[in-house]
C-alpha cells in the first residue's frame, strides 16, 4: 500500500500542477481567442482524438498488466504504434479538404496537418510511459507530463498573443509532444523502438483488441457532441461548450484524474501480489465520494464567480450550464473505477461491453439533446451520467462480488459528510447572497464553512480518509522508502539487461 499512496501522492501532485497551468491556459486564451476561434479549435482536436483513437488497438498498456515483460514485446509495442500513427496519420491528411469544407474552414487543413505531426511524434514515449506506470513510477511521470504542459501553454499563450489564432493550439501541441518524447527517451532510453520487430504482435493484439475498442468509445464519447455542434450550431457554441466542460470539469480533474492514472496499475499490482481487490474497489469508492461529492455541490453553488475570474465576464452565458453539469456529475462515481478494474481483473472483454454499452448510450443522449441547443445537452446529463453509473456497477459487482449492502456501506458515510460539508455554504448563501453573485471575501467564507463542516463529518463519521490523510503526512516513511522504489524500478528493468537489450 504504501507504493500506491506514494504513487497516488505523485500523481496528485502531478494533476495539481497541471491543473494550475491548465487554469492559466484557458483564462489567458479565453481573453486572447473569440468563442468562434476556440471552437474551429475544438473542432480540430475532436478530429483528431476519434482518429487516432483506432491507434489503441495497438495500446502500450499491456506492459502493465504482463506478470513479466521483455524488450521483444517493449520494442514491438513502439513499431506498431507508430506504423498504425503513421498510416492514421496519411488517412486524415488526405480526408483533411473535405472536412475543412464540411465544417466551412479552410484553415482546419493546416491544423490538421500540424496535429498529426505531434501526434505521431508524441507516440513514440508511449511504451516508456507505459514502463513507468508498470513500476508506479509517477515521480518521473509527473515531471514529464509537467514539463511538456508547461512547454504547450507557453508556446500557444505568445503565439495567440501574436496573432495565430486557433493555430496556436496546433503548435503548443507540437511543441509539447516534443518535449516528452524528448524527457522519456532520457529516463527510459530502452523503450525507444530504435531495434524495430513485430515479433510480440499476438500478445499487442490480444490486449489491445478489446482495450482499442474500449479508447475508441471512449474518444468518440468525448468528441463527437463537439462536432455534431460544429456541423449544425455555430462555432462560437462549440467553444461555450468547450469552456462549460473545461469549469464543470474542475472537481474531476483535481480529485479523480490522479485516481484514474494510477487506479489500473494499482490494481494490476494488487491483482499480481493476491490482495483483496474488491475491498481495495469499495474502499477507493469511499475515498472517492467523500472528496468529489462536496467538490461538485461546492462548483454548482459557486459557479459565477469561478466563470468570472477564471474566463473573464464574456463567458457568463456558460455558469447556468456548468451549475447543472456539476450537479448531474455526481453520479458519476463508480464510472472512474470500473474500467480500470476489469481491465486488472483480466476481464477484457467485459471492460469493452461495459464501456460501449455506457458510452454509446450516452453518446446518443447528448448527440440527441445539441439539436435543442447548449441548455438541452446540459440537462441530459442527468440521463446520461446516472444510466453510466448503473451500467458500471453492474459489471463491476460481476467481478467482485459485492452486494448493494457493502456498496451501501462503503460511501454512506461519505454521504453524511457531503450533507455536513454543504449545510452551512446554503445557510450562508440564503442568508447572504441569494443571487450567488459571491464577493471575493464571501467566496472565501463559502469555502472556510464547507471545508469545517466537510471536517466535522470526517470526524463525527470516523471516516477512513482521515487515517489517509494522516498516512499521507508521514513524510519520513516516504524518505525511508526512497531506496526501496529505486531498487524495485532497477529490478523491473532487469530484463532488458538480462536479454542484452540494455
Amino acid at each position: 500500500m504504501n507504493r500506491v499512496r506514494r504513487a497516488f501522492v505523485m500523481a496528485s501532485v502531478e494533476q495539481y500542477l497541471s491543473l494550475i497551468i491548465n487554469f492559466v491556459l484557458v483564462a489567458t486564451l479565453s481573453r486572447l481567442l473569440t468563442p468562434a476561434e476556440i471552437g474551429i479549435a475544438v473542432v480540430g482536436l475532436g478530429v483528431c482524438v476519434i482518429t487516432f483513437s483506432l491507434r489503441e488497438f495497438f495500446t502500450a498498456e499491456f506492459l502493465v498488466q504482463r506478470p513479466a515483460v521483455n524488450a521483444e514485446e517493449v520494442q514491438s509495442s513502439g513499431t506498431i504504434l507508430i506504423c498504425a500513427c503513421v498510416m492514421l496519420g496519411v488517412g486524415l491528411m488526405l480526408a483533411a479538404p473535405m472536412l475543412s469544407r464540411f465544417y466551412g474552414e479552410e484553415g482546419l487543413q493546416l491544423f490538421l496537418a500540424v496535429m498529426i505531426l505531434a501526434t505521431v511524434i508524441d507516440t513514440m514515449s508511449y511504451p516508456a510511459v507505459a514502463l513507468l506506470h508498470r513500476e508506479l513510477d509517477f515521480g518521473n511521470t509527473a515531471r514529464i507530463r509537467v514539463a511538456s504542459i508547461v512547454a504547450m501553454a507557453i508556446t500557444t499563450i505568445s503565439l495567440a498573443a501574436m496573432g495565430f489564432g486557433f493555430m496556436s493550439y496546433a503548435w503548443g501541441n507540437l511543441v509539447a509532444a516534443c518535449a516528452t518524447t524528448l524527457m522519456t527517451s532520457f529516463i527510459h532510453p530502452d523503450a525507444l523502438p530504435t531495434k524495430p520487430t513485430v515479433s510480440a504482435w499476438r500478445v499487442v493484439l490480444d490486449f489491445g483488441r478489446f482495450r482499442g475498442a474500449a479508447g475508441i468509445v471512449d474518444k468518440i464519447y468525448e468528441a463527437i457532441p463537439q462536432l455534431v455542434l460544429g456541423r449544425f450550431m455555430p462555432m462560437s457554441d462549440v467553444g461555450l461548450y468547450s469552456r462549460m466542460n473545461a469549469i464543470s470539469g474542475i472537481p474531476d480533474k483535481m480529485l479523480l484524474s490522479s485516481v484514474f492514472s494510477i487506479a489500473f496499475p494499482a490494481l494490476a499490482d494488487g491483482v499480481r501480489n493476491g490482495r483483496d481487490v474488491k475491498r481495495a474497489y469499495l474502499h477507493a469508492l469511499r475515498l472517492i465520494c467523500v472528496i468529489y461529492w462536496p467538490a461538485l455541490l461546492l462548483m454548482a453553488l459557486l459557479a459565477r464567480p469561478v466563470v468570472k475570474l477564471i474566463l473573464g465576464p464574456a463567458w457568463m452565458e456558460v455558469v447556468p450550464l456548468v451549475r447543472i453539469v456539476a450537479v448531474a456529475g455526481i453520479f458519476f462515481f463508480p464510472v472512474i473505477l470500473t474500467h480500470p478494474l476489469l481491465m486488472a481483473t483480466g476481464k477484457n472483454k467485459t471492460a469493452f461491453v461495459s464501456n460501449l454499452t455506457a458510452k454509446s448510450s450516452a453518446a446518443v443522449i447528448l448527440c440527441s439533446a445539441s439539436m435543442f441547443g447548449l441548455t438541452a445537452m446540459a440537462w441530459s446529463q442527468f440521463v446520461a451520467l446516472p444510466l453510466q453509473m448503473i451500467i458500471a456497477l453492474h459489471y463491476a459487482r460481476k467481478a467482485v462480488s459485492f452486494t448493494w449492502r457493502d456498496l451501501a456501506g462503503a460511501i454512506g458515510s461519505s454521504a453524511i459528510v457531503t450533507v455536513a460539508a454543504m449545510a452551512c455554504p446554503v445557510g450562508f448563501t440564503c442568508w447572504i447572497r441569494p443571487d450567488l453573485d459571491f464577493t471575493v471575501l464571501e467566496f472565501g467564507a463559502v469555502l472556510l464553512l464547507a471545508f469545517c463542516g466537510w471536517l466535522a463529518g470526517v470526524l463525527l463519521t470516523r471516516h477512513p480518509v482521515l487515517s489517509e490523510m494522516l498516512n499521507l503526512l508521514r513524510l519520513r516513511q516516504w524518505i525511508r522508502s526512497g531506496e526501496d522504489r529505486s531498487a524495485e524500478r532497477a529490478g523491473e528493468r532487469g530484463f532488458l539487461q538480462g536479454t542484452g537489450q540494455a
